[in-house]
């Protein structure tokens, strides 16, 4: 069992920032020696999990890999729905869809649906960020009982991402207040700068935040006061994903106002005004 968690130290360190990684690199990162290094890369090589590139040496992701990954996005009822109900909120709202997990304690983007509006985030399907730096990581937050916020929260380096990325604490939990009163959360440019994101959280059959529902744009294509409108759009769809995963009541939506601007329910949703700061 030892051998075998060295060898998920080690897979585990190909991530989307470190895609391509030699003996040396994963030697310094996981602390094991490159002997040891070279026989667990070789062994992933042989069965695909890994690929080896002849020129340079290095490794990355073999195809063994994504399929194995795959079947998660296959079979996961979660997963499986949600692709289905985000091309709907693509269709609704012109802009790209996004369905996020906590893993850890960092949040995951787990799948993605791209709009004809779409906004190169630089954050790419399967990547972690801190949950204080992201709208998907607030929501998260926000539903969670109160002792596990306090244990993630207490003491925690919250890191900056972009100048507008919240990096005090208690400026962090009134948005999580507020987050949870209104059952949703934004992010003006907190994670990427020029990109606005509204999310809504995903319950699962105790009641607990399973994942969160969100959408992402350039600021400049919507008006914050379109915000709520656009999280009513997100509830009718987390509804439908939070009952298929057993949450017998969803706590968020109904009647709102549209978007200021738009077309009808199947015309993108945007405003013709400019994103306020």
């Amino acid at each position: 069992m030892k051998s075998l968690s060295k060898g998920l130290r080690v897979l585990m360190e190909f991530t989307a920032d470190a895609p391509v990684l030699g003996v040396t690199e994963l030697a310094s990162r996981t602390g094991l020696a490159k002997g040891q290094i070279s026989k667990i890369l070789n062994t992933f090589r042989q069965h695909g999990v890994l690929a080896q590139d002849q020129a340079t040496r290095r490794y990355s992701v073999g195809s063994r890999a994504f399929a194995l990954g795959s079947r998660f996005v296959n079979y996961h009822p979660l997963a499986r729905e949600a692709l289905v109900v985000m091309r709907q909120v693509v269709e609704q709202t012109g802009h790209s869809a996004r369905l996020s997990i906590m893993d850890g304690d960092q949040v995951m983007y787990l799948l993605q649906s791209e709009g004809i509006f779409l906004a190169d985030t630089g954050w790419r399907v399967g990547m972690f960020l801190p949950l204080h730096a992201t709208t998907a990581g607030k929501v998260i937050l926000a539903f969670l009982p109160p002792l596990r916020v306090d244990e993630l929260l207490d003491g925690a380096t919250l890191v900056t991402i972009t100048p507008n990325t919240i990096t005090d604490p208690a400026t962090l939990r009134r948005d999580l207040a507020e987050i949870r009163r209104k059952g949703f959360g934004i992010s003006k440019g907190e994670t990427t700068a020029g990109l606005g994101t509204v999310g809504v959280p995903v319950f699962g059959r105790d009641g607990h935040v399973t994942a969160v529902l969100g959408l992402v744009f350039p600021l400049h294509l919507v008006d914050w006061a379109d915000a709520p409108a656009l999280a009513a759009i997100l509830h009718e769809h987390a509804r439908t994903l939070s009952q298929g995963a057993g949450c017998p009541v969803y706590p968020f939506g109904g009647s709102a106002p549209r978007p200021t601007g738009t077309s009808p329910p199947q015309a993108p949703v945007r405003s013709g005004r400019r994103a306020r700061a």
